[in-house]
């Protein structure tokens, strides 16, 4: 059986991630809204099991968007994301819900919060109180985690780097530049990282508006006498690589693709990504 859930969050890079997570083993269809209106549009158009609802929306707010879902659906399901670092608010205490998504978290967590949520029925759930109380704690932030493979991570950046000749080879996550190699300084890494981060949410954008799944980040751009090369590693952990065009795409892309599946058995070695 396909349940079939809403996603409702302003940030279309997150809900995205969501979206694309929850999708990936097939036992879940996942619909995005990025406002109240669209969500409530989205219920009238499909049969939802459970709706994540995060309350940072605005016009209407999120704690208002959750009990007017629950108003036009009395049997759907409810699972909220607060403010990061903070609780629902105390006005949403006699609500019924059957799940918090906190930020930060681990996204291999998801599907067992998500068939928690789906196995709390509607009128036997948890108020918001006892919802967040059986929660476990926050994850550590995932680029520590990151971080923590910092030396072995770095070492396949620096092989790639010199095996085609790269000016400069940089991991990021968003916009957080994780590791660089090559000659870039310091300054120019981070200037890329921002370019790279705002890459990625133009492509959820561009996935988004023709009714896609991003499943894949892929770009290469040429300008002048360089190209710059972008594959992601896991979701939006892009790994991107500086270079003169006299190197050939094709190696690039090659070389690149190596390195990439080299750090993802890095990070699935850590067990915690």
């Amino acid at each position: 059986m396909t349940h079939q859930i809403l996603i409702v969050d302003s940030n279309t890079a997150f809900a995205t991630m969501l979206q694309e997570s929850l999708e990936q083993g097939g036992e879940y269809r996942a619909t995005m809204a990025t406002s109240g209106d669209e969500a409530l549009q989205a219920l009238t158009a499909a049969d939802f099991d459970l709706a994540i609802v995060d309350l940072g929306l605005s016009d209407p707010d999120g704690a208002t968007l959750a009990r007017a879902l629950r108003q036009q659906r009395p049997d759907l399901r409810l699972m909220l994301i607060p403010l990061v670092g903070e609780e629902p608010p105390p006005e949403l205490a006699d609500l019924d819900v059957q799940g918090t998504l906190p930020k930060p978290f681990f996204l291999p967590e998801l599907p067992g919060r998500i068939a928690d949520a789906l196995a709390r029925p509607v009128g036997g759930g948890l108020s918001v109180a006892e919802a967040v109380s059986v929660e476990p704690e926050p994850p550590p932030d995932r680029l520590a985690v990151l971080r923590e493979r910092a030396p072995e991570i770095v070492r396949v950046m620096i092989a790639l780097s010199q095996e085609i000749n790269a000016e400069g080879v940089i991991l990021t996550r968003g916009e957080e530049l994780i590791a660089h190699a090559g000659r870039l300084s310091a300054g120019e890494a981070e200037a890329l990282a921002h370019a790279v981060a705002e890459s990625w949410r133009t492509s959820a954008r561009v996935a988004q508006i023709l009714g896609r799944k991003q499943l894949r980040f892929e770009q290469s751009v040429e300008g002048g006498e360089y190209v710059f090369y972008s594959l992601a590693v896991i979701e939006d952990i892009i790994l991107s690589t500086a270079l003169h065009v006299k190197v050939p795409l094709g190696i690039i892309r090659h070389r690149a693709k190596e390195a990439v599946e080299a750090l993802r058995a890095l990070i699935q070695e850590a067990g915690r990504i």
